[in-house]
């Protein structure tokens, strides 16, 4: 968790030395806060449930939690009422969009959800804990024990969407192998019926899904078409990114967060994700608790519901979604906290909250440690600390580049005349500034990076032109209604952004008469053009040097910790093997 807390801040350090709309600079500094706030739930998981009844009381919450969720899906996917967007409270304002998504005829429920993808995460997650907790839940009644994995079944199955049916899958697939042979029996026999009641109560869905994995698909080619703008995003800065939160929908939507980790935080930041996923999932589903047979089965779920939510990542942006990124850092702290807990039974003493110091001791003791620590390895924190100061000079040198941005507006002669057949029609003059641009961008080549509506500079490049038609539509469905082109210029001094702007004017010029000359158009009949700047506005794109210098301050002194931390476990693992 470290690793990728930390690979979050150099990438930060490495963006503000970008020159970055200030939309982007300032998701990149909240995306600061948001992963500082998911680091502390893992944390607090982990630290904070050293107790065994203490952690078994939590799951049991947690499935439970996941059978109202799912119950409330259900309710709007039979009502088809949102009843969320119903709940007001004083001083806040809804930010969703109030009502219910459908598909095939079918409603989409979301529960609390901002969407249906992280709907599905959530059930993902939570469907192997209520699993789990009911198959060794002896204590309690069936129904009881039952209620929330047949909630969460249910509402996955009728949730419309593929990433559930998947999510299913791949924790299936995990606990499984780990049931003992009659519970594999029991649990064929009631997928089987319940595959069977959903088929009778609701006509058509069975179509439905089948169609779901079969046959082309309008959002599975929305994220196809848009794999070859990976490889221009991703040059800019290939090992630590471009900073998390700014390939925001104004550049590119690729519905897959390891894909968006890529270029957010470079090779080397998906790479600490990744990492992360695999060390506390792997070595939570393969950990044995002793002779505590509940505690060792939960092992497998939590591993499961990281692997399916981590998967589910790939078919949608899970970082953006508060619930789907909160409940993976809930289930890396859990497979904290399972690897924590002792592999046998023990009592531990309940701490008295009605003390005084109940609380403020074990942080005391904590502090004494760490300080006594940094005085032991003095050195180690002076050598990490000198090493940055390199990088803080360099950074002090970092500039920012100049953007110009201006159209070129073509315009209809005002009548037919010889050898016109353009005429006055706005479609028609389009279609010709279409051309146009189309015999300039064959002349010229360009880079494979452009923004969907955010300016050229925010690529992070600082030596690239863009010319093109300006389109009102989105990433998918285009509109080009403007007879006009666009060109963006970025550049490192001022002067070569005024001249690439007065040349690119003149060919485009002079591109725009030819044809028309060539085939005999009168002049005073010929479509002509004109620069809407007269003089070419050339602005400055400063880079955020004094918030570079902050991280970069908080990520030396954090490593320089962590450096003397681990060489003081380092030794005294060397001593005990000794």
């Amino acid at each position: 968790m470290f690793i990728f807390v930390g690979m979050v801040l150099a990438s930060y350090v490495n963006s503000s030395q970008q020159a970055m709309p200030f939309i982007d600079s300032n998701g990149a500094l909240m995306n600061l806060i948001k992963i500082a706030g998911f680091a502390g739930v893992a944390l607090v998981a982990n630290d904070g449930l050293r107790d065994r009844d203490r952690f078994l009381v939590l799951l049991n919450r947690l499935a439970w939690f996941g059978g109202g969720y799912a119950l409330l899906g259900l309710a709007q996917f039979f009502t088809g009422l949102n009843f969320v967007d119903q709940i007001n409270i004083p001083g806040l304002v809804g930010g969703g969009a109030g009502g219910v998504d459908s598909r095939a005829g079918f409603v989409r429920p979301e529960s609390t959800a901002r969407h249906t993808l992280e709907y599905a995460s959530v059930l993902s997650v939570t469907l192997p804990i209520a699993l789990t907790m009911a198959i060794h839940g002896a204590e309690k009644r069936l129904i009881f024990r039952w209620l929330p994995t047949a909630l969460i079944c249910g509402a996955a199955m009728l949730s419309v969407t593929r990433s559930a049916l998947i999510g299913i899958v791949v924790v299936m697939l995990i606990l499984v192998p780990t049931w003992a042979p009659r519970v594999r029996k029991i649990a064929l026999f009631a997928g089987i019926a319940g595959l069977g009641v959903l088929y009778v109560a609701v006509p058509g869905i069975a179509g439905t899904i089948m169609g779901m994995f079969s046959g082309s698909d309008s959002s599975i080619d929305s994220r196809t078409s848009s794999y070859p703008a990976i490889s221009g995003y991703l040059l800019v800065s290939p090992w630590l990114g471009r900073g998390l939160g700014t390939m925001t929908a104004d550049y590119r939507i690729f519905d897959n967060q390891f894909i968006g980790l890529l270029i957010e935080l470079g090779i080397v930041g998906s790479l600490a994700f990744i990492t992360l996923v695999l060390v506390s999932s792997f070595c939570t589903i393969f950990r044995r608790r002793g002779t505590d047979i509940k505690i060792s089965a939960l092992g497998p779920a939590i591993g499961a519901g990281i692997l399916a939510a981590a998967l589910l990542s790939a078919f949608f942006d899970s970082f953006h979604f508060p619930q789907s990124i909160g409940m993976i850092s809930l289930m890396i702290g859990l497979a904290g906290a399972h690897w924590n807990l002792s592999p046998d039974i023990v009592d531990i003493q309940p701490v008295n909250f009605s003390s005084p110091d109940a609380l403020t001791k074990p942080a005391k003791m904590q502090i004494s440690r760490l300080l006594l620590v940094l005085l032991r390895w003095w050195f180690v924190v002076v050598l990490i600390l000198a090493a940055f100061i390199p990088l803080g000079f360099h950074i002090r040198g970092a500039s920012g580049v100049f953007y110009t941005k201006f159209d070129i507006v073509f315009q209809a002669p005002p009548g037919a005349t010889k050898d016109n057949a353009l005429r006055t029609e706005a479609s028609s003059t389009v279609h010709y500034a279409a051309m146009v641009q189309r015999i300039y961008q064959n002349k010229h080549h360009e880079a494979d990076i452009r923004p969907v509506r955010a300016p050229l500079y925010g690529t992070g490049m600082r030596d690239i032109e863009a010319v093109y038609l300006p389109s009102s539509g989105g990433q998918w469905q285009t509109n080009f209604n403007k007879s006009q082109i666009t060109v963006e210029i970025v550049k490192d001094t001022p002067e070569e952004a005024e001249r690439r702007a007065t040349e690119i004017t003149k060919e485009i010029t002079a591109l725009a008469i030819a044809p028309q000359t060539d085939t005999g158009v009168w002049k005073e009949s010929q479509i002509t053009t004109e620069r809407v700047a007269q003089t070419i506005p050339v602005g400055y794109i400063d880079v955020r040097i004094k918030y570079a210098l902050a991280v970069l301050l908080v990520l030396a002194l954090g490593t320089a910790f962590a450096g003397a931390m681990s060489l003081n476990k380092f030794v005294k693992w060397r001593h005990s093997k000794n």
